[in-house]
């Protein structure tokens, strides 16, 4: 489906109003030190509440599917909780029980990949073929099997740890299995984190190393395509780059984006002529520039991104401001092309869809008309069918977006039919206050 630029209808009536602009400004907080990751749909904007990233110091990934089509990266939290990942070059059926200081010395730290979730730390020891660092793909079994010891520095307490194995199938049935203890020998157990239930439509299950449990951070993947997170990158150097502590963007799984510079980004006249990507730092941090050497940071404003979601629709974003202080990241959005699971009918509307849903204080309802249509009625509806909010409203050719004061509805569901007599659309808006 080809979508024009946003052409917004005009309707003042019992709390809906035109939108007036093609850019929705949007903002996320991360708070002081950044200590919350917030995960964002394009569509809906945050998916839930921030949430804390220094709670956990492992993340084991839990997309189905085996070498190849995800489920082997274990992560480890560099950043936020300062965990540092060390490959021993040993196993630990030789190792674990007797390892001694001799042994840690002169090992290389470990990093997770900046370009990929796919690969963490504990892969990055990988030999290439069915080996993914920590474990080997049994091709009888279809399971990984793994003896490599690792070292893990967590908060200046050191550990010693073994992934041993990983059962990749059936769908019931997945899970990790891993062997942790103290460098000292006072603490010793065995775990295991099932994909199932709590992590059916998670990427990663988390693990706090030192107080031996799960923690379900993580929203359904479904529910966002952006994080912005603190996460490592890496500037040029040696081999592999020189890792470092950034603030930035992070794309999800599935979805891939185009990076687009020099440009103005309110000139941009199409989002097909990019080249668009998988890489999940695509987005990244480069679009702040830190003004040495105590700030502030400024916004380059010749950059813009296209952003592809798992349900094709296209997004464009542009950043334009950034307060390290409490973490807040300001920006602006406009959509390109809806997504496939838009709601299409055959009359004189090509599409709608309502964002974002659930909606707090305000949601737009956008519509692609075929044809102007100056004597159409906007009606709000509760569930039990009682009338709300009612207004004549007019479209244009083109997409409209009717904005809906939701700050003065009950929590709730709520049913919004437009319609001229000869046509109809509905579409359910929740309202989360």
């Amino acid at each position: 489906m080809k979508i024009r630029l946003l052409l917004f209808s005009a309707a003042v009536a019992l709390g809906i109003q035109a939108n007036a602009q093609t850019w929705v400004a949007d903002s996320v907080t991360m708070g002081a030190g950044y200590a919350n990751d917030v995960f964002y749909s394009m569509t809906n904007g945050a998916s839930g509440s921030p949430v804390s990233n220094t709670n956990w110091h492992l993340g084991f990934e839990m997309i189905p599917g085996g070498p190849g089509f995800g489920g082997v990266s274990i992560i480890a939290n560099h950043v936020q909780a300062g965990v540092k990942v060390y490959s021993l070059h040993t196993t630990g059926s030789a190792k674990f029980a007797t390892l001694s200081a001799s042994d840690t010395v002169g090992k290389t730290q470990l990093y997770n990949a900046d370009s990929s979730w796919d690969w963490g730390a504990f892969n990055v020891n990988s030999s290439g073929g069915f080996n993914y660092g920590w474990g080997d793909y049994d091709m009888v079994s279809h399971h990984i099997y793994g003896d490599s010891l690792y070292l893990l520095n967590v908060g200046g307490t050191l550990y010693k740890m073994v992934v041993t194995h990983n059962h990749t199938h059936p769908l019931d049935s997945i899970y990790y299995a891993f062997h942790i203890g103290k460098f000292d020998n006072s603490t010793n157990y065995f775990d295991t984190i099932w994909r199932k239930p709590n992590y059916v439509n998670k990427n990663f299950a988390y693990f706090d190393v030192a107080a031996n449990s799960e923690i379900n951070r993580e929203p359904d993947q479904k529910t966002w395509d952006v994080a912005f997170t603190r996460y490592m990158d890496y500037k040029a150097g040696p081999p592999g780059g020189i890792p470092y502590n950034t603030t930035g963007v992070l794309s999800n799984v599935g979805v891939t984006v185009a990076d687009v510079r020099p440009v103005n980004p309110d000139t941009t006249v199409s989002y097909k002529a990019y080249n668009y990507t998988k890489t999940m730092n695509e987005i990244g941090f480069d679009w702040k520039i830190f003004t040495p050497p105590t700030g502030p940071y400024t916004i380059d404003t010749t950059i813009t991104y296209f952003i592809k979601t798992k349900d094709t629709a296209v997004y464009q974003i542009k950043f334009t401001g950034f307060t390290s202080s409490t973490g807040k990241i300001v920006f602006a959005k406009r959509l390109w092309q809806f997504p496939a699971n838009v709601n299409e009918v055959t009359n004189n509307i090509s599409a709608h869809m309502i964002v974002p849903n659930p909606a707090n204080n305000n949601a737009d309802l956008v519509i692609d008309a075929k044809e102007a249509s100056g004597n159409t009625m906007l009606i709000v509806t509760d569930i039990t069918g009682k009338v709300a909010l009612k207004s004549n409203v007019a479209l244009n050719k083109g997409l409209n977006a009717l904005q809906i004061n939701t700050g003065d509805l009950a929590t709730g569901t709520y049913m919004i039919t437009v319609t001229n007599g000869a046509w109809k659309i509905t579409d359910k808006l929740a309202v989360q206050h």
